[in-house]
C-alpha cells in the first residue's frame, strides 16, 4: 500500500543575496546593512514559524516526512505481537490521505488491507450526529428542541420526559441509563420504530441535562429522529446524504451485529494469547454502532471532519459552525464527551477529539487533532479483554502524532492476565477435585457438629453465590448492562475462570453434604469425637470474582 510522506513547508521564491560590502551612507539608519540583514533574519524566521505545521499541544516537531512511517514501523511490529489478528489504519492531514495500509489477516486467512471492510462499532455515533446536525442546518428542527417536538412517539413512564432535548440524547446527558434500560438483556428491537417505542414503561435516572451515562439506546432514538425529519429510512439517509457525498462506496449501514455484509469477513474474541472466530452477538446497531467500512473509506470521513464539514473535492456535508458544535464539549458531566464525539484537553479548546467502539468481534478508534489538523482511524477485527491490547496500540499512535516515543514492547497485557486467569482457573479445579475426593474424611471429622459442618460450609457457599451474581457485581462496577452472553464474548479467561469456580464449589458442596449425611445416619465406632473445624481452602482462594465492560 502506497505511504504518502508529508512534505516540508517552504518559502516559495525566497532567494539569498549576499550582503553589500559597501559602507552605508551617512542617514541610512533602520536599513543600513547589519540592521538589514538582522531584519531580513528576523523576518524569514517568522516567515518560517508562520508556514510551520502547527502542531498538538505539548508536541515535539516531527521531521516532515517520518509520521506515517513511524506509525507503519509501529503498527507492523505491534500487530506481530499482538494476538488480534487483522487491523487496518488510516492517516490524514487536512484534505491529505497520508497513509491507508492494513495487516495481518481476517477470519478466512485473506490479508487486510486498506479496502477490507470493518464493523466500526459506535464510531457509528458521529455519523448519526452528523446527520442530525444537517438537519438542523436545513431548518428541520434547534439542537436544544425537546425530542418530543419533533418525536411525539419518544414517550416514557417519566413526566421529565418532556424535557429530554435533542442535545441530551447526543451527548448522553438525558436521564436514560443501562440501569433504567438495560440494553442487552432486554429483547432487542428490529427497527428505530420498536427501539423508540420500547422505552415507553422507561424511567429516567436523573433530570434531564444533569448527569452523564453513557447509553446506547440515545442514538437508537435519535436515528429514529432522523427518520421522521427528513422521510427517509435512516440507512437511506446516511447513504444519500453522508456516505455517497463523501465519496465512502465501500460503507454501509446494518442493523444488528451479526448482519451478513458482502466482503465482511467475521471477527475474533480472544483468549489466552490467542484468536478465535466468532460472530457478533446479534444486537441491534441502528444509529449507535451498526456501521461497516474501511480505512480507506474513514479517510475520506476523517478529512470531512478535519477540514471543517466538507469533503477532499470541496462538497460540504455540513456548515463549519455546525461541525464545531459537534467537536464541542456538551455535557456538563461527561468530562469532555461531545456530540458523537469525546474530546481531550481543556473543555474550551480540545487538543483531540476521538471516540472508540467495540461489537465484541470488532473494535475501533478515530481521532483528530485540531491545532494540526491530523486524523487517524484504526480498524480491529478483534476484541480484546478491556480492549487493552488496543488501546495500548491506539496510544502507540497517538504518542507518534503527538511527538512522543511509542512504547517499544508489544501489548501483552491481556495475555498476561488470560496466563493468570487460567492458572486460577487450573487451581479452583485442582481443589474443586480434591474436596470432592477428600469429602468422606472431611464429613466423618465434622460427624457430631451440624453448627460447625454449616460453618465451614459457608466459603462454598459464598462462591456459588458470587458466581451466580457476576453480571451484577459487573453490572455494579462498570455501570453498564452485562449479560453472561457479553462477558463471554469480552473475556472469555474471565468467565472460564468463574464457571470453573462455580463448578468447584457446587460438586464441593454436593459431594461434603451427601457424605456428612451419610456417615451422620451411620452408627458410629465408640468414643469417636469429631475434629475441630479447620477453614475450607478449597473454595476461599476462588471467592473473588473481578468485574469486565462490554462496547
Amino acid at each position: 500500500m502506497r505511504i504518502l510522506s508529508l512534505v516540508r513547508p517552504k518559502l516559495v521564491g525566497a532567494t539569498a543575496a549576499e550582503p553589500s560590502m559597501r559602507r552605508p551612507a551617512r542617514g541610512a539608519g533602520l536599513f543600513s546593512g547589519s540592521t538589514t540583514r538582522a531584519a531580513v533574519t528576523v523576518l524569514l524566521a517568522v516567515l518560517l514559524l508562520a508556514a510551520a505545521p502547527t502542531l498538538p499541544a505539548g508536541a515535539n516537531p516531527h521531521r516532515p516526512g517520518t509520521v506515517a512511517e513511524e506509525i507503519d514501523r509501529f503498527l507492523s511490529a505491534q500487530m506481530q505481537d499482538s494476538a488480534i489478528p487483522g487491523a487496518a489504519v488510516a492517516v490524514t492531514r487536512g484534505d491529505r490521505v497520508l497513509m491507508v495500509r492494513g495487516y495481518g489477516h481476517d477470519s478466512t486467512g485473506e490479508a487486510v488491507t486498506g479496502d477490507s471492510l470493518f464493523r466500526i462499532a459506535s464510531l457509528s455515533k458521529s455519523f448519526t450526529a452528523l446527520a442530525l446536525m444537517q438537519l438542523i442546518d436545513a431548518g428541520r428542527m434547534d439542537l436544544d428542541d425537546p425530542v418530543q417536538e419533533h418525536l411525539p412517539e419518544f414517550q416514557l413512564s417519566d413526566p421529565r420526559a418532556g424535557q429530554v432535548t435533542v442535545r441530551e440524547l447526543l451527548d448522553h446527558t438525558s436521564g436514560l441509563t443501562d440501569a433504567m434500560v438495560p440494553e442487552l438483556s432486554r429483547p432487542q428491537p428490529r427497527t428505530p420504530t420498536e427501539a423508540t417505542t420500547s422505552l415507553r414503561s422507561a424511567h429516567l435516572a436523573s433530570t434531564p441535562g444533569t448527569s452523564w451515562s453513557y447509553h446506547n439506546p440515545n442514538y437508537q432514538v435519535a436515528a429514529r429522529l432522523v427518520e421522521v425529519l427528513s422521510g427517509e429510512p435512516f440507512a437511506q439517509y446516511l447513504r444519500r446524504h453522508i456516505l455517497e457525498p463523501a465519496g465512502m462506496a465501500s460503507s454501509t449501514s446494518t442493523v444488528t451485529d451479526d448482519e451478513p455484509v458482502p466482503g465482511l469477513a467475521e471477527g475474533h474474541v480472544t483468549a489466552y494469547g490467542h484468536a478465535f472466530t466468532a460472530p457478533g452477538p446479534g444486537s441491534y446497531t441502528v444509529g449507535d454502532g451498526g456501521i461497516v467500512s474501511s480505512a480507506a473509506d474513514m479517510a475520506r470521513w476523517l478529512i470531512v471532519n478535519t477540514t471543517g464539514g466538507q469533503t477532499a473535492d470541496g462538497t460540504r456535508l455540513v456548515s463549519r459552525e455546525g461541525m464545531r458544535l459537534l467537536h464541542t464539549p456538551s455535557a456538563r458531566q461527561g468530562g469532555g464527551y461531545a456530540l458523537g464525539w469525546d474530546t481531550d484537553g481543556p473543555l474550551g479548546a480540545p487538543t483531540r477529539v476521538d471516540h472508540s467502539g467495540t461489537l465484541f468481534t470488532f473494535t475501533a478508534e478515530e481521532a483528530i487533532w485540531p491545532g494540526s489538523e491530523y486524523g487517524v482511524v484504526l480498524l480491529f477485527n478483534a476484541g480484546s479483554p478491556m480492549m487493552l491490547d488496543q488501546t495500548a496500540i491506539v496510544h502507540g499512535v497517538f504518542d507518534i502524532i503527538e511527538g512522543n516515543s511509542p512504547p517499544a514492547s508489544g501489548p501483552h497485557l491481556a495475555a498476561t492476565l488470560d496466563t493468570v486467569l487460567a492458572a486460577l482457573t487450573l487451581a479452583a479445579l485442582t481443589l474443586g477435585a480434591c474436596g470432592v475426593v477428600r469429602a468422606g474424611r472431611w464429613a466423618r471429622r465434622r460427624r457430631g457438629a451440624p453448627l460447625r459442618t454449616m460453618l465451614c460450609l459457608l466459603p462454598a457457599v459464598m462462591v456459588l453465590g458470587a458466581g451466580a451474581a457476576f453480571p451484577r457485581l459487573a453490572e455494579a462496577g462498570i455501570g453498564r448492562d452485562v449479560t453472561w452472553r457479553a462477558a463471554a464474548y469480552t473475556w472469555p479467561a474471565l468467565v472460564v475462570f468463574v464457571l470453573a469456580a462455580l463448578l468447584a464449589a457446587t460438586a464441593t458442596l454436593l459431594a461434603r453434604g451427601w457424605q456428612w449425611w451419610r456417615i451422620r445416619n451411620t452408627p458410629s465406632a465408640a468414643g469417636q469425637q469429631p475434629d475441630q473445624c479447620t477453614e475450607d481452602l478449597t473454595t476461599s482462594a476462588a471467592a473473588t470474582n473481578p468485574a469486565i465492560s462490554p462496547v
